[in-house]
């Protein structure tokens, strides 16, 4: 009796979900924005549920600053994981068959980076999992590939709807993890860190994610889409610039400072690159220039005079010494984790060791519990996909520049930015994996896509505007 109800319950299920699927083809048919630039909202907020859930205490010196994972999750966070994994899928498959079917009546998409994107998938994923090392199978490694397909697919409207969307969710994680500094701060904030370039500050802020390193590059990514989708209200734009700034120094993650400042030079010069050309090479007031590149000689200049004849326990002299020196010169005992991974890549050199490398096996194995990732995109994909996956990431990565600089004029700067960011992140992190769940690192490699295929549709549709004056002016001639 009860395998005949849990039949019957299967049934209805999947009869359900067919004819609901159904119901959201027929609903986006006619509309040119779907479900997919909401994405940004179920994935944020489970991530916030999660931490919420997790119960931790970063007061408490068994609470590890080093993974800041959390374990034994509560049954309602878990299906709020697999409700946005549902989302995700669906509204992927919406987009995706909407444009099939209406092939050649939708916007140009950037056909190239497609093709890169698939030929990245297949190298770095598919040809790993099945001929690596370790050979497995799992329905987590389709839905980065699918929402990324869905993704080079959007048009103007949607890429606008996908920034604004990723910036307002962004605001009620910064807002929410500000609010629970006064409920339970334990839950948001580490204290006695002392690794810090801040004196003085001896506390790191990790608010409602899984790390300071997780939030750090959340903020960036909030703040680049600050700038270019700016709240209408003056107030509430300042709140946000105020709020995203201020975690963004008490996060304490030094990538995400270098990330900021690497990025926010790209809006900046294409938002009001005329007016400072008009001032800086303006040779008949030459102020600003003479002034600018006296500040820059004197600090120079400074710094080289300290080295070179300061006290022998100056702090620059000395900071080598420091454990936190020494973090920097091993990228915080990275080089360890990177001895590991060419040590699997050697044993599996064309396809790697597969992508069970990291998990929980093979880091009791060899007895590194913080190395979830290589810590490097480049190592990561060498150990875990062979050379075959690095020939894939290199190609990915010529061709998302390329598209980038073809995009960048008419984004006003923010692919360039997004794309800078993820560049030199790649260095220390993994932020174009292909494998798992939607995370902060998947969600900004998403949206770059997002906001290129979006932009490269306006561009292509501001050159055919252009041309119809000049077809006008032919017929009439």
């Amino acid at each position: 009796m009860t395998s005949v109800l849990l039949g019957l319950v299967v049934f209805v299920v999947a009869i359900g979900a067919v004819i609901g699927f159904g119901a959201v083809l027929h609903w986006g048919r006619h509309r040119d924005i779907g479900l997919l630039p909401y994405i940004f909202y179920p994935v944020v907020h489970t991530t916030l549920w999660q931490v919420l859930g997790s119960g931790r205490n970063l007061y408490s010196s068994i609470s590890s600053e080093l993974t800041g994972t959390v374990v034994a999750l509560p049954p309602f966070v878990i299906w709020a994981s697999r409700l946005a994994s549902l989302y995700i899928v669906v509204s992927a498959s919406e987009r995706l068959i909407n444009r099939l079917l209406h092939y050649g009546r939708t916007p140009k998409s950037p056909v190239m980076l497609s093709v890169a994107f698939i030929f990245f998938f297949l190298t770095t994923v598919l040809l790993s999992a099945f001929f690596g090392a370790h050979q497995s199978l799992s329905h987590e490694y389709f839905y980065l590939f699918l929402g990324g397909i869905a993704a080079l697919l959007f048009t103007e409207a949607e890429g606008d709807v996908a920034i604004r969307s990723a910036r307002t969710s962004l605001m009620w994680c910064l807002l929410l993890s500000a609010l629970f500094l006064l409920i339970n701060p334990q839950l948001v904030l580490s204290i006695n860190y002392n690794e810090g370039l801040i004196p003085g500050l001896t506390v790191r802020y990790f608010g409602l994610t899984s790390h300071a390193n997780t939030l750090g590059p959340l903020t960036v990514v909030f703040l680049l889409c600050l700038w270019s989708r700016p709240y209408s209200r003056v107030w509430l734009n300042r709140l946000a610039w105020f709020i995203g700034i201020a975690t963004l120094i008490a996060a304490q993650s030094k990538t995400s400072w270098i990330c900021f400042l690497l990025s926010m030079p790209c809006l900046v010069y294409f938002r009001y690159g005329a007016f400072l050309k008009g001032y800086f090479f303006d040779f008949r007031r030459p102020i600003l220039l003479v002034t600018f590149l006296s500040l820059a000689m004197v600090f120079v200049t400074a710094i080289a005079l300290i080295i070179m004849f300061g006290p022998t326990g100056n702090p620059l002299s000395s900071f080598f010494v420091t454990q936190a020196g020494a973090d920097l010169m091993s990228m915080t005992g990275r080089n360890e984790i990177w001895a590991v991974a060419v040590r699997e890549w050697n044993r599996n050199p064309l396809f790697g060791y597969g992508l069970t490398i990291w998990n929980d096996a093979h880091r009791a194995r060899i007895g590194i519990p913080a190395a979830v990732t290589a810590h490097s995109q480049f190592y990561q994909t060498l150990a875990s996909a062979g050379i075959v996956g690095v020939v894939g990431l290199f190609v990915y990565v010529l061709t998302l520049f390329w598209f980038v600089m073809k995009t960048v004029r008419v984004s006003q700067g923010l692919t360039l930015a997004f794309f800078l960011m993820l560049l030199f992140r790649s260095v220390s992190e993994v932020p174009l994996t292909m494998v798992g769940y939607y995370g902060p690192s998947e969600l900004t490699h998403i949206l770059i896509l997002m906001v290129i295929a979006s932009h490269f549709s306006a561009l292509h549709k501001d050159e055919a505007n252009s041309k119809v004056p000049i077809l006008v002016s032919k017929e009439r001639a």
